[in-house]
């Protein structure tokens, strides 16, 4: 009778670890001395709001809430050296490290969801951002000219026409994008960022999504935002 006692109180106690919401993001930022702050949006609330706070003395960050559903949004202030953003999608593999005296170079690591987009956000790059600076370079080569006469005017025009359509064409990529992958939570990402200049078409694409999980931080947020 004991023993099934014994083993009744050990299942309950690891049904209630394998059910708990804490989330715990970790890492070793190497002479790292200083306030860690782990931020995120929150249903209901605005701006980002702290969720845990850690003074760090010897390099070991070590961040826990209970406050989020993943996947979720967060950024981590690291001693007010660095700022790192990432999607949550996992409560107990998100890493961070990296070397304090390089605060550009510190990395966090453990999310699949923001690798994915992270691989979404190249696409973009290749394909649409670096033409848009290309053209930005030659507006701002005119620019520098002591001397400009009626034809740089018409090329800073027609650079100018050839932006709007770079970003046009960005808009409606993105939208098929999501059309295209309406259960996926990466496309909650792509229409917050890229549709962020257009409320009534990120309201569009938004009723057409079909995602499974609508208690998470990401979901909610952008569901809040787009009532």
């Amino acid at each position: 009778m004991r023993k099934s006692c014994l083993f009744f109180i050990a299942l309950v106690l690891l049904l209630g670890a394998c059910n708990s919401n804490k989330v715990k993001i970790r890492g070793k930022v190497e002479k790292l001395e200083g306030t860690v702050k782990l931020l995120a949006e929150m249903p209901g609330q605005e701006g980002l709001i702290v969720l845990a706070e850690q003074n760090v003395v010897d390099g070991d960050i070590d961040l826990a809430t209970e406050e989020l559903q993943i996947p979720a949004r967060v950024w981590i202030e690291i001693a007010g050296k660095r700022t790192l953003e990432t999607v949550v999608d996992t409560k107990d593999q998100i890493w961070i490290q990296g070397k304090i005296q390089f605060p550009d170079q510190i990395e966090i690591k453990g999310s699949g969801l923001d690798l994915k987009y992270e691989n979404v956000k190249k696409i973009f790059k290749s394909k649409y951002e670096l033409e848009v600076d290309g053209v930005k370079r030659k507006i701002e080569r005119i620019g520098k000219k002591k001397k400009k006469g009626i034809d740089d005017d018409v090329m800073i025009g027609v650079f100018y026409m050839q932006i709007d359509r770079l970003l046009r064409a960005r808009i409606g990529y993105a939208t098929k994008l999501i059309e295209a992958n309406p259960t996926q939570e990466q496309s909650l990402l792509i229409l917050t960022d890229e549709l962020r200049d257009s409320v009534d078409l990120q309201k569009r694409v938004f009723k057409k999504m079909v995602i499974a999980n609508k208690e998470s931080n990401l979901y909610k947020n952008l569901a809040e935002k787009l009532q």
